[in-house]
């Protein structure tokens, strides 16, 4: 292992690992039960995506990426004025993911219609949710990491909060899916 793993590294992978089993059996579930391609194809993202962030909490890629840019910044002499960039670039990533989310939540709920198709949605939208805190931890700005590490531990309560949406949601899916005639 490259970082410190820790007991909550650990539970996370775990975590990760079942929501992984769980959108794989998803996958499985709907090209077995011959359902639209997308739904197998949105199952098997969500999986690559669970399996990523395994490995990634497992191998400290993270912390050592948040390392390496902190470093370079230093190595600049731009780490202390990195507040301001951090700002730039936290305001960007807003921005785009609250024009993109919208736009996806506007069309989901126009196009999509049956159970199987918004459990598919929620997840890929609790999967945005992953990598988009991912993305607000490797900026690591003060603000922000005192909302996402502060007393309301924001970090793990989206973290866990979208992991196991997405595995109940697989759950609820394939359920839905094998009893359908």
């Amino acid at each position: 292992m490259i970082g410190n793993l820790t007991w909550l590294g650990l539970a996370a992978m775990g975590l990760y690992a079942m929501v992984w089993a769980g959108c794989a059996a998803g996958a499985g579930t709907a090209m077995l039960h011959r359902q639209p391609n997308w739904h197998r194809n949105a199952w098997a993202m969500l999986a690559i995506l669970f399996a990523a962030l395994m490995l990634l909490r497992g191998f400290g890629f993270e912390e050592c990426l948040r390392v390496a840019l902190r470093e370079g910044m230093r190595s600049d002499g731009s780490y202390e004025e990195r507040r301001q960039i951090q700002r730039l670039i936290v305001a960007g990533v807003l921005v785009v993911v609250a024009g993109l989310g919208s736009w996806w939540f506007y069309r989901a709920c126009r196009a999509i219609r049956g159970r199987r198709n918004v459990a598919i949605m929620a997840a890929l939208a609790c999967g945005a949710a992953m990598l988009f805190l991912v993305a607000l931890r490797l900026i690591s700005l003060h603000a922000i990491d005192r909302l996402l590490y502060g007393a309301i531990k924001l970090n793990w309560l989206v973290d866990v909060g979208a992991s196991v949406a997405v595995l109940s949601l697989a759950v609820y899916y394939i359920i839905r899916v094998r009893e359908r005639p």
